[in-house]
């Protein structure tokens, strides 16, 4: 259902762009559409540039490959990466009763994926495919795994206050078997996606039963 509110944002810049074609255009985007939703400026940005440029032929042609390298990128950095940094913020921020992680959540992140979302359209209706590729180089998946280090690192600060948080009396066997659960999960290869979400879920549904 992407194709629907993909067609209603780029319509303005169709109507501004080419009022006497706009039927035409249409068509191009009712079909099926899918990437990364953070990244749909920037595909707007593209096809917006191609219609300027009297090149509408290309939209079509080159949708598949465009939308496709920006859902990888996307979902690379904000899905795999930036959301379970934030996810281990907001359980250590919750653990020692701080509200610096809801700070950082609502801050950081809509601060960023603003920043990527008009940077991303600037670029693309700037300069059409290559400002593509130049934010697919701001976001490399080189970048994201530098930022994804974070994550262990992270995830060893939970480890140690988890003890605080459970209690002095159980420390060492929470540890342990926290220690434990992860490492046999990490062997039967779970998707890093159950480990992080499925911890910060039942985190917070002990925080709340307590």
């Amino acid at each position: 259902m992407q194709n629907i509110g993909f067609t209603h944002a780029i319509l303005p810049g169709l109507k501004y762009l080419i009022p006497e074609r706009l039927p035409e255009a249409i068509k191009h985007y009712i079909s099926f559409f899918n990437t990364q939703p953070y990244m749909a400026p920037t595909a707007i940005g593209v096809f917006l540039h191609l219609h300027k440029q009297g090149n509408e032929e290309l939209v079509e042609k080159i949708s598949p490959s465009l939308t496709g390298s920006l859902a990888a990128i996307g979902d690379t950095f904000f899905w795999a990466t930036l959301k379970p940094i934030l996810a281990l913020a907001l359980l250590i921020s919750a653990i020692t009763d701080q509200l610096w992680g809801l700070f950082i959540a609502l801050v950081l992140y809509d601060s960023v994926h603003i920043w990527i979302m008009a940077r991303g359209f600037y670029q693309g209706y700037r300069y059409g495919s290559q400002g593509a590729l130049a934010l697919g180089h701001i976001l490399s998946i080189d970048f994201s795994m530098h930022i994804s280090l974070l994550i262990p690192f992270l995830s060893g600060v939970v480890l140690c206050l988890a003890p605080k948080w459970i209690g002095d009396g159980h420390a060492h066997i929470a540890g342990l078997f926290i220690f434990v659960i992860s490492i046999f999960l990490i062997k039967l290869r779970v998707n890093i996606f159950w480990l992080v979400y499925g911890v910060f879920t039942l985190s917070m549904l002990w925080t709340m039963l307590r």
